[in-house]
């Protein structure tokens, strides 16, 4: 999609991202970064089977031990296949994280991005009834927590979700009672993790709303230090910020 851009230099045909609700934002940045999302997805799942597969290969070196007469002749092989495994893990290990550190990098650059063109182009009226300490912290500190989300955040909840799933269809080829465990485990874990996001999303929220009051005081602080300095204010701005930072 193009559409006019409001920076003072910019090129052409800009792409238009959907500001309809936080979620679909999100989605249509991350969806321009489809080839990492596959290096990402395709790592993780890689990784995941390749685990489930060194139990049977551990499993067949001791039924091979145990067997009479003992087939030493087939521990090599399944040692090779073992250390084989492990060294095509590592690789998809490695295109997993750099495709999400790749990824989290881009999408930190084009909010960062989106971002300035869109305070380039507000008037002089909303930049002066904005707080600067907020718009501060909005421009530094919550671009990069976006970054975050994506790695290690969104990286690690793809990666746990494959290893958390996947003995759900890996463990019956063992034994059919074997997957009673991670059904019960998933079950309890689900729970467990929504009433810890719900506590946790209250906690956050305040920690957000502080750094940005914590900026705003600072910024106009450093703005009128010399009227501070004049009326021998320095004491209780010093204990202002420490208030504001708690």
């Amino acid at each position: 999609m193009a559409t006019i851009s409001r920076a003072e230099f910019s090129m052409g045909g800009r792409y238009v991202f959907d500001r309809r609700s936080p979620a679909t934002w999100i989605f249509s940045h991350a969806i321009r970064k489809w080839p990492l999302w596959i290096l990402n997805l395709g790592g993780a799942f890689g990784n995941a089977a390749l685990a489930a597969v060194a139990p049977f290969l551990i499993g067949r070196a001791f039924n091979a031990i145990l067997a009479s007469p003992a087939q030493v002749e087939q521990l090599l092989p399944i040692a090779l296949s073992l250390a084989g495994l492990q060294a095509v893990r590592a690789l998809m290990q490695f295109g997993r994280n750099a495709g999400a550190e790749i990824m989290s990098q881009a999408m930190e650059r084009d909010i960062r991005e989106e971002l300035y063109v869109g305070l380039l182009g507000k008037s002089m009226t909303f930049h002066n009834l904005q707080p600067v300490g907020d718009t501060m912290a909005r421009a530094t500190n919550d671009v990069r927590e976006v970054n975050f989300m994506f790695n290690p955040g969104l990286n690690l909840v793809i990666g746990s979700l494959i290893f958390l799933i996947l003995p759900v269809f890996v463990a019956p080829k063992i034994h059919p009672a074997l997957i009673l465990s991670p059904l019960l485990f998933i079950v309890t874990y689900v729970f467990a993790l929504q009433k810890y996001l719900h506590s946790l999303q209250t906690v956050t929220d305040e920690v957000r709303g502080s750094f940005g009051i914590l900026n705003t005081r600072l910024a106009e602080v450093l703005d009128g230090i010399e009227t501070v300095k004049g009326s021998a204010r320095e004491a209780g701005e010093v204990d202002l910020f420490k208030r504001n930072a708690c």
